[in-house]
């Protein structure tokens, strides 16, 4: 296959997980703000539906024409010499694996605690602590980041190890700023107080 037809590939691949990346993400904050088990369980069915149009080929589609372009025109594994090329790999395979172990656990954790619930039911204290669970909250703000990071190296292809590890900080940063802000405000006030988390539920 010809590199021209290769990169094109590559790009529409790039495009259609950015896309979803930014669906997702939107509707990953309406399910971490939603005020009822219902709302919870439309914006999850929203996002669970980019997934599988958008995001799932997206991948398939960038990791497919992204190997082959570096099998046959990178060197093969001399492609971990390069920073630029290696720190794109990199992160495309630790989101990849993040989604499939920590995403995956954590989708399966709300549909368990959404079952058997109705449209106007309020949040439980258990959806709530899973809604502001940290770590899937962290990981929830740190794809767009890490996606923007993979695109400018891709497009600025620097050639030092210091700027990828810098573009990794900023990123991760972001991301932990973001679920510093975000999460707190869905926290039970207090686990001894029913009144505190029907007063959140208010706010």
């Amino acid at each position: 296959m010809s590199y021209a037809l290769l990169t094109a590939a590559h790009g529409l691949g790039a495009l259609l997980l950015g896309v979803s990346l930014v669906g997702t993400w939107r509707a990953g904050e309406r399910v971490r703000r939603a005020k009822t088990a219902g709302a919870v369980a439309r914006a999850t069915a929203r996002k669970d539906a980019l997934v599988g149009r958008l995001l799932l080929p997206g991948v398939l589609l960038l990791g497919a024409s992204g190997a082959w372009l570096v099998a046959s025109y990178y060197g093969g594994w001399n492609f971990v010499r390069v920073p630029w090329l290696a720190g794109m790999v990199s992160l495309f395979l630790f989101q990849s694996a993040w989604a499939n172990t920590v995403g995956r656990a954590y989708a399966m954790r709300l549909g368990r605690l959404l079952a058997g619930t109705r449209e106007a039911d309020p949040l439980s204290p258990e959806l709530r602590r899973a809604l502001a669970e940290p770590v899937a909250t962290f990981g929830h703000h740190l794809e767009l980041p890490l996606f923007a990071l993979i695109v400018a190296l891709g497009v600025l292809r620097p050639m030092q190890w210091s700027l990828f590890a810098t573009g990794v900080a900023v990123a991760a940063g972001a991301a932990l700023a973001a679920t510093a802000y975000g999460g707190g405000a869905r926290r039970p006030a207090s686990s001894f107080s029913s009144a505190s988390v029907d007063a959140e539920g208010g706010t």
